[in-house]
């Protein structure tokens, strides 16, 4: 069975069953498009060289962009004006979280209608996958594996990005009037995009765990439809990969932020620093309530 079942041209006839136009008609169940396309949704587009790296910069520069704004919009001054600043913070947080529940919505195998179709293309993004950026018109041969490690990747590179950014904001620093980034705050607005895009990391993490099952009883990963689960090969690695994500990320970081959690009392009275690390886990509670991110993190699993 063909997902999308457009990918194949529908017939009872098994010989002349084939695949539809522009798909590769040796890809297990039509799933692959020919030399030359880029999928995109349920269809194959036509790879343009001379535009196919638009998306990827616009991408990257987005990704920089909204790593710097994390950076001073997460780090600011308590000032007069903090209670507009965290309204504002609050509810874009409320809506990145909606955002990120609809991307989920993505993933389900409807053909959904104009306008839905292409905006839920693009909140995709949030769920690390990169269609977009057109890979095939890029690199041929694309396997499940090296597709779903350039997923789990993403938040790693959100580290390299802010790791790089530090190095480049203290190399600049002496020779302009900015004040170069500080170490604390550059942790914090990692694990602040981190907490951010947790809903995401998690949908990236169970996706070789989702699977449909064909007509003749086997099965084949939902994202990843010439995979077979449970047949060990590429479905394996995809297995692996996605165990050691949900403890690295789902897991660890959840841990990690729990046990700064408990230990904030303690911390902040006696290393003064600790406050700015963990910011992101704080400044939008009372002090009362300072174990409220844990519960939000609970919340988005």
């Amino acid at each position: 069975r063909c997902i999308p079942p457009t990918a194949c041209v529908q017939t009872d006839d098994p010989r002349v069953a084939r695949c539809a136009e522009r798909h590769d008609h040796e890809s297990w169940v039509c799933s692959r498009c020919e030399a030359g396309y880029w999928k995109w949704k349920d269809t194959c587009r036509e790879c343009n060289k001379s535009t196919a790296l638009v998306p990827a910069i616009f991408a990257v520069i987005l990704f920089l962009s909204v790593m710097v704004l994390t950076y001073y919009l997460c780090n600011s001054p308590v000032t007069r004006n903090a209670s507009t600043l965290l309204s504002t913070s609050v509810s874009f947080g409320m809506m990145l979280t909606a955002v990120q529940s609809l991307s989920m919505l993505a993933s389900i195998s409807v053909s959904w209608a104009a306008p839905w179709s292409g905006l839920l293309g693009v909140m995709q993004l949030l769920s690390f996958d990169l269609q977009i950026v057109q890979p095939e018109c890029f690199a041929e041969g694309i396997t499940a594996i090296s597709a779903y490690s350039v997923r789990v990747l993403v938040p790693v590179a959100t580290v390299l990005g802010y790791l790089l950014l530090y190095s480049i904001s203290k190399f600049v620093a002496p020779a302009t009037k900015l004040r170069p980034w500080e170490w604390a705050k550059t942790v914090n607005s990692a694990a602040q995009v981190w907490q951010a895009m947790y809903i995401s990391i998690l949908l990236v993490a169970f996706l070789p765990f989702q699977c449909h099952e064909h007509p003749n009883g086997r099965t084949a990963v939902t994202e990843f439809p010439e995979v077979m689960c449970g047949e060990g090969g590429e479905h394996a690695g995809l297995v692996a990969l996605g165990s050691v994500f949900i403890v690295l990320y789902g897991v660890g970081f959840f841990g990690a932020c729990v046990w700064a959690i408990v230990r904030a009392p303690v911390l902040s009275a006696t290393y003064p620093e600790f406050t700015q690390f963990s910011r992101f886990l704080f400044y939008r509670f009372r002090s009362d309530r300072y174990y409220w991110g844990a519960v939000l993190m609970i919340r988005s699993v």
